[in-house]
């Protein structure tokens, strides 16, 4: 079981790692825009570079986040109560991630193929959009075997949020 939590661990920063990279270009694209704007050279398409690039960081952001604890967590009952009981609910509400994350990553690939199918592009540089909602979809089954990894340390007994 500890090479199923490594193995996820690392999966998910690499996910972050490509979500930190594809952040810092987006911070770079748009200093160089603004820059060549005051000049009169906006650059073309930088909307769209921009627009697809936060999909890439918010969608590959969230196993990482959700693997190290760095979300919102609202704690006014759950704390409340024994740490039996919070790890039946912590099960739960896993389960419950679990179950959302696995639909929507379906939904994003039958979304892609559609795409795909279509062949819709972006309007500047025509770039197609299949392979982020396939990104996506890849980050969401990544979302749903970090949340089973997390029911897995919580059924072991360890780290409890």
């Amino acid at each position: 079981m500890k090479r199923i939590l490594t193995y996820v661990g690392r999966t998910d920063l690499l996910f972050h790692v490509i979500s930190m990279v594809v952040l810092a270009l987006m911070m770079c694209i748009t200093l160089v825009d603004v820059v060549a704007r005051n000049f009169g050279y906006p650059i073309v398409g930088v909307i769209e570079i921009i627009s697809f690039g936060g999909s890439v960081v918010v969608g590959f952001a969230i196993p990482y986040s959700s693997w190290k604890k760095a979300h919102v967590y609202v704690d006014l009952l759950i704390d409340k109560l024994s740490p039996g009981k919070r790890n039946v609910v912590n099960g739960i509400t896993r389960c419950i991630g679990m179950a959302l994350f696995i639909f929507a990553g379906v939904n994003f690939i039958i979304y892609a193929l559609d795409l795909l199918r279509t062949g819709e592009v972006s309007p500047s540089f025509k770039l197609p959009y299949y392979p982020i909602a396939f990104g996506l979809s890849l980050s969401c089954f990544l979302e749903s075997i970090t949340l089973f990894a997390d029911l897995l340390r919580t059924v072991k007994g360890g780290d409890n949020e």
